[in-house]
């Protein structure tokens, strides 16, 4: 996974952790506060079908933007619409208030169309925000202009309205902003540490994998062209030649475990008949089966036993893969001398079986898909 998809993963889920607590804290200021001051103020208002149309219109506007914030479907446009209709209808509710009731005891409009921009402009720039806000001050502010309110005392809790409302809703999509790109920030940094403590560990891998290698060239094949080069070993001799075609086989199939192919054990044992064919031995090999993902040091345990009798084979081999729910097995039939080295599977392949025949050398292994009951 990228650092790019992490980062949006988490901002994503970030900021629908923000879009749910903004859409309760406006569904609760609206619901439970304005429905109290709306019938606390209800004597009072002027017209009263304004009032509880203005009530009505905001709460469609809130479950509107509230249902399309959280199916992060409220597009630019849809936001500015609803953000413009919710100033509307505060108007609308400031003209029912008695004269100089803009920031009363029975006002409510104020507070809410605030927060309302808060909900449907909160994935907006800022400064959309701050028009709204300011446009919606200025209402409030004309209204008492218009009624002749504006004195000292009207101007001094205005001013402290405005501190404690406009500031607090402007400072909440603020920090809302701020905390989104830290987490946006610290997800990129911890993925990036991930990202490479995996290519270190890939690394390692690697280089622990070419240093296997290398030990098994050292401790095998070493001996063998050292021999050879001293003129300690003879390449006449059938021994000698048998266990060159073993160390062949076993390198072929050692590079053959690094290939990203579809079927990797069937690709081990193909180069492991390709050397025998080399040899003019004549291999035939048969799958049967689908083959599951198997480990290598498990597909390694189960081609041993099929490399040595193919580097033994005389003139013909016959190497069957079959795959089943239960198990997979490998086994070879060749015409391989008594004397043929078999060495037994390791700790991994649970079974073998091995027989001989004439000529013919018989040898199985088996390893189990499902553990035994």
């Amino acid at each position: 996974m990228t650092v790019g998809v992490v980062r949006g993963m988490v901002a994503t889920r970030f900021a629908r952790a923000v879009n749910i607590g903004v859409v309760t804290i406006v569904g609760v200021w609206h619901l439970g506060l304005d429905t109290l001051l709306v019938l606390r103020g209800w004597p009072v208002y002027e017209p009263q079908a304004a009032a509880a149309g203005a009530w009505l219109a905001l709460a469609v506007i809130q479950a509107t933007g509230s249902v399309l914030l959280l199916r992060s479907a409220l597009s630019a446009h849809s936001a500015r619409m609803l953000a413009g209709a919710a100033l509307v209808t505060g108007v609308v509710a400031t003209a029912a208030y008695p004269p100089g009731g803009a920031i009363g005891d029975v006002s409510w409009a104020w507070n809410t169309v605030g927060w309302f921009g808060v909900l449907l402009l909160i994935q907006r720039p800022l400064w959309e925000l701050i028009v709204l806000l300011g446009a919606n001050t200025a209402v409030t502010v004309g209204f008492l202009a218009a009624d002749g309110a504006l004195d000292h005392v009207t101007v001094s809790r205005l001013l402290a309205g405005i501190y404690t409302t406009a500031g607090i809703q402007f400072t909440f999509a603020y920090l809302a902003r701020q905390l989104n790109d830290g987490a946006r920030e610290a997800t990129e940094i911890a993925a990036g540490q991930a990202e490479y403590l995996a290519r270190a560990t890939a690394d390692e891998t690697v280089h622990a994998e070419r240093q296997r290698r290398y030990e098994y060239l050292r401790g095998r094949v070493e001996p063998l062209l050292r021999g050879l080069a001293d003129r300690q070993l003879d390449p006449g001799d059938a021994v000698v030649r048998r266990r060159a075609a073993v160390e062949a086989a076993r390198l072929r199939r050692l590079f053959a475990e690094t290939d990203d192919i579809p079927h990797p054990l069937l690709h081990e044992l193909r180069s492991c008949a390709d050397i025998a064919e080399r040899r003019g031995v004549r291999v035939t090999l048969l799958s049967y089966g689908d083959l599951p993902e198997l480990p290598t040091s498990v597909r390694r345990e189960l081609a041993e036993g099929a490399l040595l009798v193919l580097a033994a084979a005389a003139t013909e081999a016959r190497v069957t893969l079959l795959a089943t729910p239960e198990e997979v097995a490998v086994s070879v039939v060749a015409d391989a001398p008594p004397e043929t080295v078999v060495e037994p599977p390791g700790p991994l392949a649970v079974s073998f079986l091995c027989d001989q025949e004439g000529d013919q050398l018989w040898w199985e292994t088996r390893y189990p898909m499902r553990p035994a009951r």
